[in-house]
């Protein structure tokens, strides 16, 4: 029988949540389709233990993530956290991984001979096939694992052609959202097994343009990824009330019906912007008119068309400039030439005859874009 990959993030703040709802290891691995054992065994692996010298509590179940007396209880208390879980995970394999068989005699004649080789402007390949005796302790491979990992004396950079090579850095995959209720249902897994349901419905993807660090307004870009089609809103830079309220003001514009057919399902990053980004599914009067998801941390890939779009902002808006003297006519013009030029991806149309065509005269009054004559399009700068 072949065995399930590890659990992944997105399952952890799974687990998280459902643990908040009281729910059953029974209940978790139902709903994620993992068996009860790897449920329990991940919770007690990678849950943190606080009070170990008191004694167990007669009322836990499980964890007390939860619980109204956490605060101030003596017992031995435990709690469940998916960014200590997976940090934990990552670890345990991690060292595992890096953890060498090889003994410290033969460490030692590795470096013996690697070394001075590697310094006297030969390549590690040179050193390994000139020398007989490495090919019986280990493969040429290892040696350079060895010197990543810094078990020998040379360093990375001494080897031939090291800088000429990309190299992938841990990052912080942490997710920003603060309410962590909010990504059950929402994470990039979530959309795309939603996308396979329901391949005709119009996805959106949300994305931010800032100038310098210490503006006060940004640009809230909104793209339609099928028509190669891109508008956008200036907003108070992070701020979610600000971009909840001018979509929220163009909902009520559109109508929920129409709003139901052109913003089925939207798409956002984990930026401080979007952290209410979730209360847009509903309308005033708690009725569902969209889905919202949010995309991984630092996988701009997620919304590829969204950040590829951003490239023609960029020769109106270069980088480094500030947004605070941009007004919102400004803002419509150029998205109305951004629209309005002539796309190889889409047969040689333009995505404002696209979505001209799908959605009407209306909704492009509605959201401030306009015709431009191809003979008049310019993509010139603006601040």
């Amino acid at each position: 029988m072949k065995r399930k990959p590890k659990l992944s993030v997105s399952e952890r703040i799974k687990i998280q949540i459902l643990l908040e709802r009281n729910l059953s290891f029974s209940e978790i691995a139902q709903e994620l389709n993992r068996s009860v054992s790897t449920i329990s065994r991940e919770v007690g692996r990678n849950a943190t233990i606080k009070n170990k010298d008191g004694s167990k509590c007669p009322k836990r179940s499980m964890v007390c993530n939860k619980c109204s007396k956490r605060y101030y209880c003596s017992f031995r208390q435990i709690f469940y956290s998916y960014e200590e879980a997976q940090n934990k995970a990552e670890n345990r394999n991690e060292s595992a991984q890096n953890r060498t068989k090889l003994s410290p005699e033969v460490i030692t004649t590795i470096n013996d001979i690697v070394t001075p080789g590697v310094r006297n402007s030969k390549s590690l390949h040179h050193v390994y096939f000139a020398n007989p005796i490495l090919k019986t302790l280990c493969s040429e491979r290892t040696i350079r694992r060895l010197i990543y990992r810094r078990e020998l004396e040379v360093k990375a950079h001494e080897l031939r052609r090291y800088v000429r090579y990309k190299r992938t850095y841990q990052k912080n995959n942490k997710l920003w959202v603060r309410n962590i209720e909010v990504l059950y249902g929402r994470l990039y897994e979530d959309f795309l097994n939603y996308v396979k349901k329901h391949k005709r419905m119009n996805i959106v993807q949300y994305d931010s343009v800032i100038g310098k660090r210490d503006d006060k307004q940004a640009l809230l870009t909104i793209m339609f990824p099928k028509y190669n089609f891109q508008f956008g809103f200036l907003i108070k830079k992070d701020n979610p009330n600000d971009v909840n309220h001018k979509l929220r003001l163009l909902f009520r514009k559109l109508g929920d019906d129409a709003v139901r057919v052109i913003f089925p399902i939207n798409v956002a990053d984990n930026g401080s912007e979007f952290s209410y980004f979730n209360r847009l599914e509903l309308n005033s009067a708690g009725q569902t008119i969209c889905r919202t998801f949010f995309t991984r941390p630092y996988r701009s890939n997620d919304k590829a068309s969204c950040e590829r779009n951003h490239e023609l902002i960029r020769y109106c808006l270069p980088k480094g400039k500030s947004l605070n003297f941009l007004t919102q006519d400004q803002v419509d013009e150029m998205f109305s030439n951004i629209n309005c030029l002539i796309r190889k991806s889409i047969n040689n149309s333009t995505p404002y005859e696209l979505v001209l065509r799908k959605y009407g005269q209306e909704f492009m009054d509605t959201i401030g874009i306009q015709r431009i004559s191809t003979k008049k399009v310019r993509l010139t700068q603006l601040i």
